[in-house]
């Protein structure tokens, strides 16, 4: 015996009620999410027992229930933090000036 409750307020569905019947999916990628629900126009056996399927008792309890599913923002996955490296850059020599070398040069021949 298949039992049907009423996504938001846990009520069972007796065989002469009519109620809503939806199809709900997330899709979760790796930069993004998305989150959806059909409603169907009216009560299907085959499609009220699909994996995917959402039972409402009432307009109020599908209002209520959409409300919260979608007023937060869909699970991301987290980000990749890279780490930055630094490297110290080498410090230049200081170039002796040409007037030392020169006035060496002429110490030596004197």
């Amino acid at each position: 015996m298949i039992r049907f409750e009423c996504e938001w307020c846990k009520r069972l569905k007796s065989s002469d009620e009519i109620w809503i019947l939806g199809l709900a999916a997330e899709a979760v990628g790796i930069t993004s999410a998305r989150r959806e629900i059909s409603i169907l126009p009216t009560w299907n056996r085959d499609n009220s027992v699909h994996p995917l399927a959402v039972h409402f008792c009432s307009h109020e309890c599908k209002d209520d229930y959409m409300a919260r599913l979608f007023e937060k923002e869909p699970p991301v996955s987290p980000e990749i933090v890279i780490e930055e490296k630094t490297t110290a850059r080498a410090v230049p020599r200081r170039r002796r000036t040409m007037k030392k070398k020169r006035n060496t040069r002429r110490k030596q021949a004197a």
